[in-house]
């Protein structure tokens, strides 16, 4: 398990001391209601929404400044992300499950994955609708898997420069002896900067300088039809098949407390964040 880094893309500040509190609790967005006869009514949001609540006493001073500049936004708008340690795979959950709505080709079906290669498809199981598949046409077929989580991303996930990061491939690919992976990242632009790549299902490396997004990738080697689910994207460790998709959503700072330490010049600070869904955060 690594440290916490937060931040926006390409300028995430590790913070390498541990929190003394540290809540990542999903607010589930349930509300409960009673009827005169006693029965209960439960609604509940379509999905939870990620709050955490993060806290540290004799914080170092340049921790302590770089999070006061997140929670001011003084290095300007937007949302920032918080690699939490505590999540093992920071792929959505449908994602990490090869799953989304059946039919539908949005951000829980077809957009969650791209083909990198002239042949081969990503489409959806004509056996187990909701499930979804790649199909290798032959050995150079490959695809890459699609960050949702911000418009501005360019559907890469958001990385810094001297992150470590891991990528697994699903299982069904993971069983073959020709697959090999890759994660391939970009410049704050988009455009291709460098890949990390590895024969077999596991890559893991550190972000190179100059990187801002990232893409991970794999490649069957074997022509066939292979099944997403089983997929691993980690930061700060190294990735292992079939955890389950924690996901990496764009956050905002909602409150936040600074007091001087003793000795100065440590603070302590805490700082509430709750996940947003645009990019201006």
């Amino acid at each position: 398990m690594g440290n916490l880094w937060i931040g926006p893309p390409g300028a995430m500040t590790e913070i390498d001391q541990a929190a003394k509190s540290f809540d990542r609790s999903a607010d589930l967005g349930v509300t409960e209601f009673k009827s005169l006869g006693g029965r209960v009514t439960v609604t509940r949001a379509a999905s939870p929404v990620r709050r955490l609540k993060l806290s540290w006493e004799l914080l170092a001073p340049a921790h302590a400044r770089a999070l006061d500049r997140i929670a001011r936004r003084t290095g300007g708008p937007g949302p920032v992300y918080v690699v939490d340690p505590a999540a093992a795979n920071v792929l959505a959950p449908a994602q990490a499950e090869g799953t989304g709505t059946a039919g539908a080709v949005d951000v829980t079906g077809l957009a969650q994955w791209f083909k990198t290669s002239t042949t081969g498809a990503v489409s959806e199981s004509t056996t187990v609708p909701g499930t979804f598949v790649h199909t290798a046409a032959d050995a150079t077929s490959a695809l890459a898997w699609r960050y949702t989580g911000t418009p501005g991303s360019g559907g890469n996930f958001p990385v810094s420069p001297g992150l470590q990061i891991s990528f697994h491939a699903p299982t069904a690919l993971a069983a073959l002896g020709t697959v090999s992976v890759g994660i391939d990242f970009k410049k704050a632009d988009g455009s291709y900067l460098a890949t990390l790549a590895a024969t077999g299902p596991l890559v893991t490396g550190t972000v190179p300088a100059g990187a801002v997004y990232a893409t991970p990738t794999a490649k069957p080697g074997t022509a066939g039809t292979y099944a997403l689910a089983g997929a691993c994207f980690t930061y700060g460790g190294t990735a292992q098949a079939g955890i389950p998709g924690d996901g990496l959503p764009p956050m905002s700072v909602t409150g936040y407390t600074d007091a001087p330490g003793r000795p100065l010049p440590y603070r302590s600070i805490g700082i509430d964040l709750v996940e947003v869904s645009g990019a201006a955060g």
